[in-house]
């Protein structure tokens, strides 16, 4: 298992070199001014393809593949590309799988940027642990049932995103995305057999409203600036519902090479939103999955699910290696603290906080080819997983 691992890792460093070695490829000759869009036009599309290694479905790392063709912006920008679209597939272990086509265009026009994506995911071993802050987890329930705390899950979804600047660093952004889930019980005597049966199918078409100020020096790699947004969602899903939230992320360079970073959110849903809504918390760049792995390092991934969240994040980010803007690699400390609300409106709170704290090595290739390795300490022990990089 440990071979295995090893040789994904590195697999995912190759390719992750082939995919954004064109982006150092501009004509050194040609100075392209800050700014300049029409300077952006004579960049020529480029494409690639490569593997990688990711998560996110089912447990483990999943082997990815991955075509791209892309328009990179000029170096001095504060994205790595004007426009890009992709295909990429994957699988896990214990027969997961994941299909994706997406675009994302930042530099669409003056002003204006857009995202797009159609996603088909099966996840075999989808963590779920109920509903609410309180959820036991009990070794001995495991050892007599493994599928105890898992679900069967797959996913079908449709989203778009539009984005228009009002004035210096504010924008405004429109976002949409139709959805089915099912859910399959993969033991009766599971928390999710307890708790619905043996199997759930949920459909949800939501749209979303969101204001966002941006001041970061760059997207690819902040180490100053604030990213905040506020937003509100209504949902058909379940009988109705709707949500607020805010999520706010800021980034300090203490002097060169250390960087403080940090990041708040919260959100209360209200009506009835079905399963699925819990599991996920809108954003302007990625949704969240609540709560728990990037939002908890110490806690498995949707460890706590609930219809309102309230989350801190806390890093200290020290460059150990950084080579003619090529390769990096950074020393990450962090700390975690947050809790879910179910059967009652969000609210400030210390009470039952989920706290944890931990540490690992985030390894940088160019711009934008970033993974990591990470462990966390919290309430419920030691955890060790990838990531794709910066948890935010």
């Amino acid at each position: 298992m440990t071979q295995r691992v090893a040789g994904l890792v590195l697999l995912a460093a190759l390719g992750a070199a082939s995919a954004t070695a064109p982006l150092s490829a501009q004509d050194p000759e040609v100075p392209i001014p800050l700014g300049d869009s029409t300077a952006r036009d004579f960049q020529p599309w480029l494409l690639s393809y490569y593997p990688y290694v990711a998560g996110g479905v089912g447990r483990g790392p999943v082997l990815m593949a991955r075509v791209r063709y892309f328009q990179p912006a000029p170096w001095q920008d504060r994205v790595t590309y004007r426009a890009e679209t992709w295909i990429q597939a994957g699988i896990g272990l214990e027969g997961s799988r994941l299909a994706q086509i997406g675009v994302h265009a930042p530099l669409l026009a003056d002003g204006w940027r857009v995202a797009g994506r159609l996603d088909a995911r099966r996840n075999t071993r989808a963590n779920y642990f109920g509903v609410g802050q309180f959820t036991e987890r009990s070794d001995a329930r495991e050892e007599a049932d493994e599928f105890a705390y898992q679900v069967h899950r797959t996913t079908w979804r449709a989203q778009a995103d539009l984005t228009r600047t009002l004035m210096g660093p504010l924008s405004v952004a429109l976002g949409g995305s139709v959805s089915t889930d099912r859910w399959f019980a993969l033991s009766p005597t599971s928390v999710f057999g307890e708790d619905a049966g043996d199997a759930l199918k949920e459909n949800d078409a939501s749209g979303r409203l969101a204001l966002v100020v941006d001041t970061r020096n760059n997207e690819f790699d902040p180490t100053n600036g604030l990213l905040v947004e506020f937003g509100g969602q209504l949902g058909t899903g379940g009988d109705g519902y709707e949500r607020l939230y805010g999520i706010g992320r800021g980034y300090y360079e203490l002097r060169r090479g250390t960087v403080i970073a940090a990041r708040v959110g919260a959100s209360d849903m209200f009506g009835d939103p079905p399963l699925a809504a819990r599991f996920e918390l809108p954003g302007w760049e990625k949704p969240l999955r609540v709560y728990g792995g990037s939002t908890n390092r110490g806690l498995d991934g949707e460890r706590r699910v609930g219809t309102g969240v309230l989350f801190g994040n806390l890093e200290v980010r020290q460059q150990l290696i950084w080579i003619q803007n090529t390769v990096g690699i950074t020393l990450v400390g962090f700390a975690d603290a947050g809790r879910v609300f179910e059967g009652e409106h969000l609210r400030l709170t210390t009470d039952d906080l989920d706290v944890s704290g931990g540490g690992g090595l985030v390894f940088q290739l160019l711009r934008d080819a970033m993974f990591g390795v990470r462990v966390a300490g919290g309430p419920e022990g030691a955890r060790f997983d990838f990531s794709g990089g910066w948890a935010f």
